[in-house]
């Protein structure tokens, strides 16, 4: 086998991190959820937009970028000069995160008069602000693994942040309890970013290792460094442009729900509580799955641009179109599950917090925001940023007004109304470029009929077998557990009766096959 990790490899890498950190993080979310409940939750999630936004603008251009660059350097058997791609571009990010910092750490006051709006929220933003630099300058390294399709560096340093951040809630939670809400939100904040440090230093740890290992080697280390910078910034400015406009207005949208609830007749505090449950409980449920996506979504970036770059060009689109189809497929299973059971897994979860019908509403975006994280990482191997910032700023916009026009009206049906019209219209702009590039064409039977009407028989099939459980006379616990686990099984039992999801499919992922239908190890 060659030295390059397959896509099938490198994908099942990821999806085995993602399902780690994700149920490590999963735990996190629930007990900070229980513990500060809807209104603290709601105050949290008023600030995280903020850390992303700051996070994704310096650092999601550049490190699709070096994964790009070291992709296509490894390609060439230019082992070194990826050193000194990921070196730069660490510079690059971290002076632009100092700079920007420093000037909002002289204007906090404005910053949270201007952002949340609430005082309480201001101890938190100052540590963000603090650490985001040093964060955000990681990804350079992270992309340096992902663009030698080395998986196991960043996906050992995402366990670290996960456990080292329940660690730090768990040690530190007696200090903060009882303290009112701002303290345990910092709590949340501060076990957040303890987390993120974990990530970066065993990331930088394996970079200095893999850096002194090549150290002896001789060869070209490429181009000159001012040459080297134009270079980085002309291609990882647009993609920091396509990530700001998208996380501005996720910020913005963050920042506006709560005010548009009042609008439709809630209180502040009501407001709170509402979008603690929709961002801080129902999402982290229906986001759970979304590990598959992106781990298709980074493995593609440089298999695809590996592939392109080889001049492979049937190997790339074999890629592309078992992505889609497999993202379709395990996301019309989640959007049955999370709808067909939401209120028992809601009060499974969490307990008296009334958030099952908030979940049933929200599952139904589910397949949809999966389907945009894979056709991403389609987009960035493909190299059309411009495409896909076009794309993006008009489902967002789209969006955006629908939340603001309609939810004064809806209330928050308006939100999920509004994240299906976005989605749709980037989805189909997207696989409009990807089509025109490819020649890939939509396979209604397989990619959207049969699915649907899997979906559509094992949620009935479901609704009917977990009456069961009711009947049972089961504890209370444990009768939500059983309808919980009945729905699941159901609805894959259809979609494998039906051959939806194939033999094939579950060995690819169980790593024994490939992820294309193909003999062609990448």
């Amino acid at each position: 086998m060659a030295r390059r990790r397959s896509l099938k490899y490198n994908a099942a890498i990821l999806t085995a991190t993602g399902f780690i950190v994700k149920a490590i993080g999963f735990a996190y979310r629930v007990f900070i959820a229980n513990s500060i409940g809807t209104e603290g939750l709601g105050l949290y999630q008023l600030m995280t937009p903020i850390y992303s936004l700051l996070v994704l603008v310096l650092s999601a251009g550049i490190s699709v970028t070096v994964s790009r660059f070291v992709a296509e350097e490894t390609a060439k058997g230019l082992n070194r000069s990826g050193f000194k791609t990921a070196s730069v571009s660490a510079v690059i990010v971290l002076g632009a995160g100092i700079i920007t910092c420093g000037i909002l750490l002289l204007n906090l006051d404005a910053l949270v008069l201007g952002t949340t709006g609430d005082a309480r929220t201001k101890s938190s933003l100052f540590w963000i602000l603090v650490f985001v630099p040093p964060i955000a300058a990681a990804s350079a390294f992270k992309g340096y693994f992902y663009g030698r399709q080395e998986m196991m560096p960043n996906s050992i340093g995402q366990i670290f942040e996960q456990i080292a951040k329940l660690l730090f809630v768990l040690v530190f939670y007696g200090s903060f309890k009882g303290k009112g809400i701002d303290s345990m939100c910092l709590l949340a904040v501060l076990a957040m970013l303890t987390g993120e440090c974990a990530n970066v230093l065993v990331v930088y740890i394996a970079f200095l290792h893999t850096k002194t290992k090549y150290a002896k080697t001789h060869g070209n280390q490429g181009e000159s460094t001012t040459s080297l910078v134009k270079k980085i910034c002309r291609t990882a400015i647009p993609i920091s442009t396509n990530r700001f406009v998208l996380s501005t207005i996720g910020t913005v949208e963050s920042l506006i729900i709560p005010q548009r609830l009042m609008h439709y007749g809630l209180s502040f505090q009501e407001s709170l509580q509402s979008f603690g449950r929709l961002t801080g409980m129902a999402a982290p449920l229906v986001f759970f799955p979304s590990m598959l996506p992106m781990a298709l979504a980074t493995a593609l970036v440089p298999a695809i641009a590996n592939a392109v770059a080889a001049k492979r060009y049937s190997v790339a689109n074999r890629q592309i179109s078992q992505s889609i189809r497999l993202t379709i497929i395990m996301g019309l299973v989640f959007t049955s599950f999370f709808a067909a059971c939401s209120h028992e897994l809601a009060e499974l979860v969490y307990p008296g917090q009334n958030a099952g019908e908030i979940l049933h509403l929200l599952a139904y975006t589910g397949v949809f925001l999966y389907l945009q994280q894979t056709m991403l990482g389609i987009l960035n191997g493909l190299a059309r940023e411009r495409s896909m910032l076009v794309s993006t700023l008009a489902g967002s916009i789209a969006r955006l007004a629908a939340i603001w026009f309609f939810m004064p009206i809806w209330g928050v049906r308006a939100y999920i109304y509004a994240v299906i019209l976005g989605s749709i219209i980037t989805i189909s702009l997207n696989f409009k470029t990807i089509s025109k590039l490819t020649g890939i064409s939509i396979d209604i039977g397989d990619w959207m009929l049969k699915p649907l009407t899997a979906s559509l028989a094992g949620s009935v099939l479901a609704l009917l077998l977990k009456q069961v459980s009711a009947f049972a006379g089961l504890p209370k616990r444990l009768a939500l557990l059983s309808a919980v686990c009945i729905t699941f099984s159901s609805i894959i039992i259809i979609f494998l009766i039906m051959g939806i999801i194939k033999r094939e499919d579950l060995k690819r992922w169980a790593g024994r096959g490939n992820i294309i239908n193909s003999g062609i190890l990448l």
